[in-house]
């Protein structure tokens, strides 16, 4: 009784979601096939999936909802370019096909690019920007739009994540990045190009949200900070009806963690996102731990912040090391088994999304793994994360590693084999084994009495079966992973 009591003094203080974190740190008009259901608690308006803006719910902020009152939780890659517009909408469409509800999109990327001479600003690229858009509403997309992935400014034509278009020697106004940056005239240089957006997409429903900078700590000068206390309500004040986030760079190092912690927790950054990769370079060594294992401990980092917004895996994959190109891994992995996780862990450590893969063109569409949004979106499938008020946990198990949500009326966890990874499957080419005769016990968190049913889900097979009603659930055989759905009595 005392163990009890402590407890409940406890959440009297704390969050939910922090009280509950004490205990893990120890050892798209697509409804509801579209992940994209509707809240108990509240009427959906008649605005369509299309017409309605992303916004945070104001009831449970870790999770986002429709400006028509549904819940959306984010199904979606990077697709941050293409070779062309033609192949662009290929990937859009077989997401969209697929059950993907959400793609991130640079407009910095040179297919989208319209400021190629500094302060003009090319009508032919923008109405590439205007297809795009249309097609996300065509598909049922919400873009989130990147802004800026300018990391130096110098005269070469060439160099990577450069505006040489900003450099005096090629007719822009500034001498380096450090003067973009730090100077009042590289601010309003900034806003000029982002008030071109706004004027032209600034009511679009179709837009998830402008993101400032692709991983702006990679910038080759100071002013992080300063910069993003002073530009995010900007930019705020342009989009008023949008969302506004900011991104880092791959999260593979100790030293990451101040510029996380302050930029995710600015009041005036909507999104709190993490990057991060397989790779061998990085000194953490999560960074090479099992692909489940690095994207839940990324959002675990996210929660350690103590932040009450949404959190997502915004970046994730595999990389040579240092980031030198896609991973050897990926033409290996024709089955999926990397994405699968990248999308399932995330969301199961308590993001509002699946994790946004990156290396859409060299690893999902070479491997034709689109699929798996689709088997993403039909485990969650009719659950909405707003009126359940998910809390994440885990379940302790000899095979398997049991990452848990625990909501007012739905328990969903899903199984990751602890015997199966991308070393042992692609390094040392052992096959993922049959599990046989497993069972879990889910007496500590529901009695046998409250569940009114149990459904056990392959997103191997795309296969639903119904289990006994037994607070002890006997899973059928499985390779990898298997997800369990205990829907309770009120």
């Amino acid at each position: 009784m005392l163990y009890i009591s402590v407890i409940i003094f406890i959440v009297g203080f704390m969050d939910r979601r922090d009280f509950v974190s004490l205990f893990t740190a120890m050892p798209g008009a697509f409804v509801a096939g579209r992940i994209f259901s509707k809240a108990a608690s509240e009427q959906s308006s008649p605005l369509s999936f299309a017409t309605s803006f992303v916004t945070i719910s104001s009831s449970n902020p870790f999770y986002f909802q429709l400006s028509n009152g549904d819940s959306y939780i984010v199904n979606g890659p990077c697709l941050a370019g293409a070779a062309d517009m033609s192949t662009m909408e290929g990937y859009l469409k077989k997401l969209s096909s697929n059950g993907g509800n959400f793609a991130r999109v640079w407009l910095c990327n040179k297919l989208f690019e319209v400021e190629k001479k500094f302060g003009e600003y090319d009508e032919t690229q923008a109405k590439k920007i205007d297809q795009l858009l249309d097609w996300a509403i065509k598909y049922n997309l919400k873009l989130k739009l990147c802004l800026d992935n300018t990391r130096q400014i110098i005269p070469d034509q060439a160099a990577w994540f450069n505006r040489p278009q900003y450099h005096v020697e090629n007719g822009g106004p500034f001498h380096d990045v450090d003067e973009y940056i730090n100077s009042e005239k590289g601010r309003e240089a900034y806003l000029n190009r982002i008030r071109f957006f706004s004027k032209r997409y600034g009511n679009h429903p179709a837009v998830f949200g402008w993101e400032l900078w692709n991983e702006m700590n990679g910038i080759m000068c100071k002013g992080l900070r300063e910069w993003n206390d002073y530009m995010l309500p900007q930019v705020h004040q342009l989009f008023p009806k949008n969302l506004v986030l900011q991104s880092l760079g791959s999260f593979d190092m100790e030293g990451r963690r101040p510029d996380y912690r302050y930029i995710n927790q600015l009041s005036s950054n909507d999104v709190a996102q993490i990057h991060r990769y397989i790779d061998a370079h990085a000194t953490l060594d999560v960074c090479m731990a099992p692909m489940d294992v690095l994207s839940s401990n990324a959002i675990d980092e996210l929660k350690s912040y103590h932040l009450h917004k949404p959190m997502l895996l915004a970046e994730v994959g595999a990389v040579l090391p240092n980031h030198t190109g896609p991973s050897e891994l990926y033409p290996l992995d024709t089955e999926g088994a990397l994405i699968h996780d990248m999308l399932f862990a995330p969301f199961f450590a308590g993001a509002a999304g699946s994790g946004n893969s990156w290396h859409w063109d060299h690893y999902i569409d070479k491997n034709d793994l689109w699929y798996h949004f689709a088997r993403f979106n039909e485990a969650v499938k009719g659950i909405d994360p707003i009126t359940e008020d998910f809390i994440p946990t885990k379940l302790f198990h000899q095979r398997l590693r049991i990452y848990v949500l625990m909501g007012k009326n739905t328990i969903l966890a899903w199984c990751r084999d602890i015997d199966n990874n991308w070393r042992f499957e692609f390094k040392e080419n052992k096959k993922p084994e049959e599990i046989n005769n497993e069972t879990i016990d889910f007496s500590s968190i529901v009695s046998s009495i409250k569940t009114k049913k149990i459904s056990i889900y392959s997103p191997w097979k795309n296969k639903w079966t119904i289990a006994l009603k037994n607070s002890k659930v006997a899973l059928p055989p499985f390779k990898r992973s298997i997800i369990i759905k205990v829907e309770k009595h009120a």
